[in-house]
This record gives C-alpha cells, sequence and structure tokens, in this order.
C-alpha cells in the first residue's frame, strides 16, 4: 500500500510541476517559476515528502519539509522572508541534532535495551531482548548481534557507514520492524538464510539493493517477519547474505 501511495504523489506531483512549466513559459507568472523548481529547496520538500509517506512521525522528513517550503517562500513571498539561504542553512545541523537527541523510542517493547558494543565486528557481545539502536554520524559504526530474540530497531545514518551482522541472531516471534534513515551515507545489513525478511525502504537519489537468496524451505517454517523500512537519501542500503 505504501509502495502505491509514494507511487501516486510522485506521479501527481510530476503532473502539476508540468502543468505549472508550461504555464511558466507563457509567462504567466510574476516569479521565475522554473528558478525554484530546480532549487535545492525542491529537492528538500521531494526528500521531506517521501520519507513522511514511508513514516508520517520522521523528524527527518519534517525538517526536509520546512526547509524545502521556507526557501521556496522566500522566493515567492520576499517581503515576509527577510533572509538569505546562506544565513540559515545552520538551522539543517540543528533539525539533526534534535532528532538524534529525542528520536522516538518504539513503545511497544517494554524490555531494557542492552547495551552492544560500537567496536570493530569481529567484536560479539550476545544479549536477550535484543533491540538495535544505532546512530552514526561522520564516522563508521560496526555490529555483530548475537542474540535468541531480536525484535529490530532504528538505524540513523547521516554522512556515515553503518553495517550489522545479523546472521549469528534468532528473529523474535511475529512482525519486527527494523527502521533505517541514511542520508548521504551507507548502511549494510547481513542477515540469515532462514528469515522471512520485506524490504520496505524507499530511495531519493540513491539505492536500495536487495542480494539476498533463501532457502525457501526455512523460510516458509518462519515463526517471525523481519520488515526493513526507510529512506535513503543521496545514499545507498544493501540487504544480504554473507557466505
Amino acid at each position: 500500500m505504501k509502495n502505491r501511495d509514494t507511487k501516486f504523489w510522485l506521479g501527481f506531483i510530476l503532473v502539476v510541476v508540468g502543468s505549472l512549466l508550461i504555464i511558466d513559459n507563457f509567462g504567466f507568472f510574476y516569479f521565475d517559476f522554473g528558478h525554484i523548481i530546480f532549487s535545492w529547496h525542491t529537492i528538500f520538500i521531494i526528500i521531506g515528502a517521501v520519507m513522511l509517506s514511508r513514516c508520517r512521525n520522521s523528524v527527518w522528513g519534517i525538517g526536509f519539509l520546512v526547509l524545502g517550503l521556507w526557501g521556496w517562500g522566500s522566493h515567492l513571498f520576499p517581503q515576509f522572508f527577510h533572509f538569505v539561504w546562506r544565513d540559515f542553512w545552520p538551522v539543517l545541523l540543528i533539525i539533526i541534532g534534535f532528532a538524534i537527541l529525542f528520536r522516538k523510542k518504539n513503545s511497544h517493547i517494554h524490555a531494557e535495551k542492552q547495551n552492544i558494543a560500537d567496536t570493530p565486528i569481529d567484536h560479539t557481545t550476545q544479549t536477550e531482548e535484543q533491540f538495535l539502536d544505532i546512530s552514526t554520524f561522520l564516522t563508521s559504526t560496526k555490529k555483530r548481534i548475537v542474540t535468541d530474540n531480536f525484535h529490530g530497531g532504528k538505524i540513523t545514518n547521516f554522512f556515515g557507514a553503518t553495517v550489522v551482522d545479523l546472521t549469528k541472531s534468532k528473529l523474535a516471534t511475529n512482525e519486527q520492524v527494523l527502521e533505517i534513515t541514511c542520508i548521504f551515507g551507507g548502511v549494510e545489513i547481513a542477515v540469515p538464510r532462514n528469515w522471512k525478511v520485506i524490504v520496505n525502504v524507499s530511495a531519493v537519489f540513491g539505492g536500495v539493493d536487495d542480494k539476498r537468496y533463501s532457502e525457501y524451505s526455512a523460510v516458509d517454517k518462519a515463526e517471525g517477519v523481519l520488515i526493513i523500512k526507510g529512506s535513503v537519501v543521496f545514499g545507498a542500503c544493501e540487504i544480504l547474505h554473507y557466505a
């Protein structure tokens, strides 16, 4: 359903923008509509809209959308927006900081989170009731998770690289969600071959590469499902099996 919603809005936006550009070519606007459309502000609006279509409570999506609309406002209504973009771009850094500090935790997980080492991936920490919570900013993070009851979690990656190895873990029953937000970076997730995994990640100026080949007989018997969802913007997400 979410894929259909994303395609609908993408098609709708293209039709509207194309129609407005045709009108602009005939000089019906008092401003340069083409200059506004083909700008960073529009890219921010598209990024924010896609993120919010995947997750309505996405702080990143709201932040990008607000910045984009604010930029549009400076062109459309200059009498109300007495600023230039170069003076206010640090707002993006502030939004990123608040997003990292005040990310909303999944309320359905009542078990206390256990600490996982952020040291190289050959270091293994085994815990129960595992819930992943990784924030990577201008650096790299590598984790190998060993648990008999993996509950999903969140991965936030901004200008960095995150590698998560789940091949030694077992998935909890029912549906578990792993939410990814990757902006200007890369995320690699390795899952066991017998896991049932649904990938529902959208990409804007980026890519999502699912390299898995599952053991279907084992997958059919799986009691749990891992849903990987989220957004990749100017980055890459890869889901694979290790040899």
